[in-house]
């Protein structure tokens, strides 16, 4: 069967409408369960709220909206319902009634439907005997308000956008949404991040509590992480929460680099305006550490929350290098990179920058491949029919190296 193939069995089978699904042909099962974000209201604005439960502090509310947003944007992120209460996906072995361990897969910025990631959670599932957790990051997925991909209205944004900036590049209906909100607040990279963060721990606790009748209460949970995904995932691994990921094991795939060492403009992904604004803010917070901003300086705070603050240590390459560097070398061991050459969003060189260090004295190993057929960052296994065969065999070498490392 090839990858094309598999990937439009699967497609069919998740689009269905039961919440649990055998596909007898692979040997795999397609569950779907329900989750609440238990501490959304003590993190994003709008709910009037905010609060730190490590240090009982109440927070006022900030004004997210600016005057470049539209009316199809312009909720507070409390409000938008579809991120507190959603879905995430279990795809694993159908002869299996729990696994003995769960891999967490993590999909890239701007991503609305996971077809992309069905192929590699089937073959992770069938190879390493794990359950694979499709879990969506904050406003992206099944947690990003269906309006956010209606064409005709974001291709309003977007035309809005082009007008308004003429020297704005690489703005499209399907990155609109997601520029406009960027550019009006870049901290909610933060906030979101911090949302999925805490869903994890909450995910974590529901497993130990025996409440995930597919993962047995015992199971090591292990990261997959593509582009913005591996960012979350590395922030995961050095902070550890609840020592959850000890025994963990992290696989990058098209990243593991800074945030600052990614450059997502693409009509795919963010506008440039988007990009520049989000690179810009960051650079601003480290150089005045945080002031100004004082509950996400409280959360930056290393001697408040160590765990937390480890974001900071991820968001530009020369700033918290030495930190950094000495928490990766603990994980070496722990951590795999899969990255491609001529990938222009996350560029291997990079990854090899930050997960073996400048020098190149840490022992992470950072796979780099070429693929023999077209491919990109968005589409690294592209679905056609003309280099099938090809296709066929770059997946086989990123599954062999992904499967073998989360065995």
């Amino acid at each position: 069967m090839h990858y094309y193939q598999l990937h439009q069995i699967l497609k069919t089978h998740f689009e269905l409408p039961q919440n649990r699904k055998i596909i007898s042909e692979l040997g795999i099962s397609i569950s779907h369960h329900e989750f609440e974000s238990e501490n959304a209201p003590f993190l994003l604005n709008g709910s009037g709220r905010l609060f730190c439960n490590k240090h009982a502090i109440h927070y006022e509310d900030v004004n997210e909206i600016n005057e470049n947003e539209v009316s199809l944007l312009d909720t507070s992120d409390f409000n938008i319902s579809c991120n507190k209460s959603f879905q995430y996906h279990i795809i694993k072995g159908s002869l299996l009634e729990q696994t003995h361990g769960a891999i967490i897969l993590f999909h890239g910025l701007n991503e609305k439907k996971w077809d992309k990631y069905l192929p590699w959670a089937c073959e992770l599932a069938r190879r390493t005997q794990k359950a694979v957790v499709l879990f969506p990051i904050a406003f992206h997925m099944d947690r990003a308000p269906e309006a956010w991909s209606e064409r005709k209205d974001m291709f309003e944004v977007s035309h809005q956008r082009s007008s308004n900036f003429p020297d704005n590049s690489e703005s499209s209906y399907v990155n609109a949404a997601i520029s406009t909100r960027l550019e009006s607040n870049p901290q909610r990279i933060f906030w979101s991040g911090l949302q999925t963060y805490s869903d994890i721990i909450q995910f974590n606790t529901m497993v130990k509590q025996g409440k995930c009748e597919d993962i047995h209460p015992d199971s090591t949970l292990d990261l997959f992480g593509y582009s913005i995904g591996s960012f979350l995932s590395m922030i995961l691994m050095m902070a550890n929460p609840n020592e959850i990921f000890t025994n963990s094991k992290l696989f990058c795939f098209c990243g593991g680099m800074t945030i600052d060492r990614m450059f997502p403009i693409s009509k795919y992904i963010m506008d440039a305006r988007a990009a520049v604004a989000m690179q810009k803010s960051f650079a601003e917070l480290l150089n005045s550490n945080f002031a100004n901003v004082t509950r996400l300086a409280h959360y930056q705070d290393t001697q408040l929350h160590k765990e937390e603050s480890w974001f900071k240590v991820m968001l530009r390459y020369n700033y918290y290098e030495e930190e950094r560097e000495k928490r990766i070398v603990e994980l070496q061991h722990q951590i795999k990179s899969l990255v491609l050459k001529k990938d222009k969003v996350t560029p291997a060189v990079e990854a090899l920058n930050t997960l073996q260090g400048g020098y190149r004295n840490i022992a992470v190993d950072v796979q780099i491949e070429d693929f023999s057929h077209p491919y990109s960052h968005i589409i690294p296994f592209p679905l056609t029919e003309k280099n099938a065969d090809e296709v066929d065999h770059s997946f086989a070498v990123f599954v062999d190296s992904v499967s073998a490392f989360l065995k």
